[in-house]
């Protein structure tokens, strides 16, 4: 009877988290516990459909991301094409179809800067993708054998041919780490599949980029956002959510999809748009717990970080890229003599922060510690990213600009290729 009794109040217990923790989740963090440099995001309750012939142009981008036989037809993308580059108002009402599982969201934005320099920070082998919108993505790399690794020329060399020799199609691989979310600040590690064109539409250079999920995620780990606007995040290795009542849940991102368009509105003064399609289904037990409002505020940490970087008058693609080769080509013990000092420095500047008060978080950095939480692969990657921000100018917790690139030995545990490096150090990311 005792055994009976006990397996009725496990049931009420189950029933309730699954009746309760969607609404918990999706709660957010409160107005205390809001991250700094968070925004509210004000979204319609009962947002428009897309246009059915905007929403077919992008069935037809995932149809040729999905299936190498199904050719591309620009003339498919027009009515699509012709929203991005043309829509007068702000689109945040407007709601694509459900793909994935998940609700989508439409996100427009002007950035001050050309195609040729988006093509040569974003989608240039030698600047690894999250070093681009670090307020989403904690690490990132092509994976071996892809497209994108095996072509001659940059991306922004085929720009003046673009009307001669039409559409060029590059695909690839990838594996991405994301920084904590904001509203129950896990972060996640999976790959995906992605799809690039170059094209041209009503006299203007287009970059279309389209990615879907592969597989599930890693479990969900528990991190803190301690200031976005800085790009400072907290990554405990610890599996669950940084949310009271709900932290031990195994949560996981299950499927997302996303269409970007970058359109060069004015190469002269310069002005191009970027426009975000994004679905996004994730949660526990199977369960999609994810509301439109957080896939919104997650592309809106997105495009202000990418704008930041693109934007910098103080940094040029190149510039990075030669900052970057020092960080890759550095061996093992000056990473982790920086690491250490990075930790030590973390912690001076952050024990205090209330949410890293738990005693958890708090044994965590104690005493530097932080730096055996940090593998070869998260090691390089911050490294990558304070060598990013002192380039910008920004504050950083260790000093890099006098870091001279070093002998390196064969092999690619030390390859001075920056995605060569990220590839080799796989191995060690989350979820391997």
């Amino acid at each position: 009877m005792k055994s009976k009794k006990l397996l009725n109040v496990r049931g009420l217990l189950v029933l309730a988290f699954v009746l309760f923790a969607p609404c918990l989740f999706a709660a957010g963090v409160s107005a205390e516990e809001e991250p700094k440099g968070i925004m509210d995001v004000d979204l319609s309750a009962k947002p428009a459909p897309l246009a059915e012939n905007v929403e077919k142009g992008l069935s037809h981008l995932f149809a040729v991301l999905d299936d190498k036989s199904v050719p591309l037809s620009v003339a498919e993308l027009q009515p699509m094409l012709d929203f991005v580059v043309n829509v007068d108002a702000d689109p945040k009402d407007i709601e694509p179809a459900k793909r994935f599982d998940g609700r989508g969201i439409c996100l427009r934005r002007d950035v001050s800067t050309d195609l040729t320099r988006i093509l040569k920070y974003f989608y240039n082998p030698d600047i690894p993708n999250h070093l681009l919108c670090p307020a989403v993505l904690r690490s990132s790399g092509w994976r071996e054998g892809s497209e994108f690794l095996a072509r001659p020329n940059g991306l922004w060399e085929e720009l003046p041919s673009l009307g001669e020799n039409g559409p060029v199609v590059v695909r690839g691989s990838e594996y991405e780490v994301t920084t904590p979310d904001s509203f129950a600040e896990a972060y996640y590690g999976y790959d995906l599949n992605r799809l690039i064109i170059l094209t041209r539409f009503q006299g203007k250079n287009v970059l279309i980029s389209v990615s879907e999920q592969d597989g599930k995620s890693d479990v969900g780990r528990k991190g803190a956002i301690l200031d976005d606007k800085s790009w400072e995040y907290f990554y405990s290795g610890l599996e669950g959510l940084n949310k009271g009542m709900i932290g031990w849940m195994d949560t996981f991102t299950y499927a997302s999809g996303s269409v970007q368009v970058f359109v060069e509105q004015d190469a002269q003064a310069p002005r191009s748009t970027v426009f975000l399609f994004k679905w996004l289904n994730a949660g526990w037990a199977g369960m999609n717990v994810v509301k439109r409002s957080h896939i919104y505020d997650g592309t809106l940490r997105y495009v202000r970080s990418f704008s930041k970087v693109v934007e910098s008058n103080g940094l040029t693609p190149e510039f990075l890229v030669d900052g970057l080769r020092d960080v890759m080509a550095m061996p093992e013990s000056r990473v982790n003599e920086l690491i250490e000092e990075y930790a030590r420095n973390f912690e001076a500047r952050f024990k205090d922060d209330p949410k890293l008060k738990s005693r958890d978080y708090a044994k965590v950095i104690r005493d530097g510690g932080y730096a055996e939480v940090l593998d070869d692969n998260a090691r390089r990657s911050v490294l990558a990213l304070e060598k990013l921000k002192s380039l910008m100018g920004m504050d950083t917790l260790i000093a890099l600009e006098g870091e001279a690139s070093q002998p390196v030995a064969q092999g690619p545990e030390n390859a001075t290729h920056p995605v060569a490096a990220e590839v080799a150090q796989r191995e060690t990311a989350p979820g391997n």
